[in-house]
């Protein structure tokens, strides 16, 4: 027994020896130390400065204090020294596979895949390593999502809702205020809607749950309803509270989440009273947010995802000279020209038609969002940072391939993190927004798995040049991205550009 016991000893260590000299011979590094760095953990408590943070295998493997952590002589070292490391970043909506217009579907439709890892590289580019895909056309960003979830792609891991349901695509009534003009575009909004259209509606609970469970069959993540129809200064609800509650049931069933684009009152009561998990745009509605609603959102504490890159910094400048130039012209209560009045006669003025109050909320709308959003992060409801990023136009159809965008894919998420501090928050609370609330609210229980510097978790890191709990512009200063423990070069993204390639004249 003694001999057989020395034996397997000897073997075991020849093993561990073969296994150490292999990885040496490699040249490949057994681990990755980050030493030296500022952790922000992603919990919302103190930063922990001098520490290392080890990752093996694609997941925190240790995090302490330097003097505490031993770090392995085959472990590649980052110097970490005056850096400061947050988990990486969550996207809860963006459009990875939305072409703008129905002459870039006829010219990308083939390559609408390879367009949506674009859109992930361009996220992961600047920390954002997971999105949440909640509205394109279904098939290609399921291939474009197995693609990076396999490691045939690289890109920031993608969930994918396709449709809308209830909605129709982009060339819809629904979407655009009217309906397709051509069989192309009829054609094009079923290859988003995959049988979840606007015809859904008019079924009744019985047959939504069959229409939900066919859909889900496709291979989505999570289910996203239209609550209300896409413009919010129009007050189209889509669905009852009764075909609303079944069709939340259903995707719940399934063990899904279900989420929603709300923009009315009445709207988001159906979805909170409907038992829905996430609304996207909650600060998004052409009139205040009722007291009413808060009061639900502090109970019912779906994830709030606040889109704050669209009324903040330039975007929101860029609106309210919009607001004001549109009263210049003529728009509600505006003066003329050179600033003078408009007012020839002092008579009595006639009474608002509803054209005319129309008029005034979507004049006022930009003001309205931004201080909807300062009332939603005051309530208790988990904040995410959204954005509805999406590629941009591609080259060949825009007059300048170079125009700013609040939706840009990375640049836009970053925005929006530094919008909730505008709001209201602590820098604090904006990452923990962007990070642990982010994967919460990710598909199949994300949140047990990333989202925080912890260890046994997937090894998703933002490193920083500049402490974002200062200033939280510092998110911008990113020196390293991290995604599953592999390190990314970020200067060969995207890998294969398309959308985002040098214009040729």
């Amino acid at each position: 027994m003694l001999r057989v016991r020395q034996v397997v000893t000897s073997l075991a260590l020849v093993a561990v020896a073969s296994s150490k000299a292999a990885s040496q011979g490699s040249g490949r590094p057994c681990a990755i130390a980050i030493v030296g760095v500022t952790v922000i953990d992603g919990n919302g408590g103190a930063p922990l400065a001098d520490a290392t943070v080890l990752v093996r295998n694609g997941k925190f493997e240790q995090i302490g204090k330097r003097a505490d952590v031993k770090v392995p002589d085959c472990a590649q070292k980052v110097d970490g020294t005056g850096k400061f490391a947050t988990p990486g970043f969550v996207d809860t909506n963006v459009h990875n596979g939305m072409p703008t217009s129905a002459a870039e579907y006829a010219r990308y439709w083939e390559k609408l895949s390879d367009i949506a890892i674009e859109g992930a590289q361009m996220h992961l580019k600047y920390g954002v390593t997971s999105v949440r895909d909640s509205y394109g056309t279904m098939m290609p960003l399921l291939a474009a999502r197995d693609a990076i979830k396999s490691g045939k792609a690289i890109g920031a891991r993608m969930y994918v809702a396709g449709n809308i349901i209830g909605w129709g695509g982009t060339f819809s009534k629904t979407f655009r205020g009217r309906d397709p003009e051509s069989y192309y575009e009829e054609w094009i909004n079923d290859q988003i809607t995959q049988g979840a259209g606007e015809l859904m509606p008019w079924f009744g609970p019985d047959s939504l749950r069959v229409i939900v469970n066919n859909y889900i069959d496709k291979g989505v993540d999570f289910v996203k309803i239209g609550g209300t129809t896409h413009t919010q200064t129009e007050p189209g609800l889509v669905f009852s509270e009764r075909q609303f509650k079944a069709i939340v049931d259903a995707v719940h069933k399934r063990g899904l989440m279900a989420e929603t684009h709300a923009t009315t009152p009445e709207g988001m009561y159906i979805a909170l009273m409907s038992g829905v998990d996430l609304i996207q745009h909650p600060e998004v509605g052409g009139v205040p947010i009722t007291d009413e609603v808060l009061k639900l959102l502090d109970e019912k504490k779906p994830f709030c995802s606040i889109h704050g890159n669209n009324h903040y910094g330039r975007a929101y400048q860029a609106a309210q000279a919009r607001a004001n130039a549109a009263g210049r012209t003529g728009g509600a209560g505006g003066a003329g020209a050179n600033n003078e009045p408009t007012e020839l006669r002092s008579w009595p003025k006639p009474k608002m038609t509803e054209k005319m109050i129309e008029d005034s909320i979507r004049s006022t709308n930009p003001r309205v969002m931004r201080a909807n959003a300062e009332k939603i992060v005051k309530t208790s409801c988990p904040i995410t940072t959204a954005t509805d990023n999406q590629v941009a136009q591609g080259v060949e159809f825009s007059r300048d391939p170079n125009q700013w965008g609040a939706r840009e894919p990375g640049v836009g998420t970053l925005a929006s993190i530094e919008s909730l501090v505008d709001f209201g928050m602590t820098p604090t609370q904006a990452i923990v927004a962007a990070t642990k609330n982010g994967a919460k609210a990710l598909p199949h229980r994300m949140g047990d798995s990333l989202g925080t510097i912890e260890r046994g978790k997937i090894a998703d890191v933002v490193m920083l040049d500049a402490d974002p709990l200062q200033d939280i512009k510092n998110i911008r200063k990113i020196r390293m991205v991290m995604k599953d423990g592999v390190i990314i070069d970020r200067d060969k993204l995207p890998t294969n550009p398309i959308i985002y390639k040098r214009h040729q004249p």
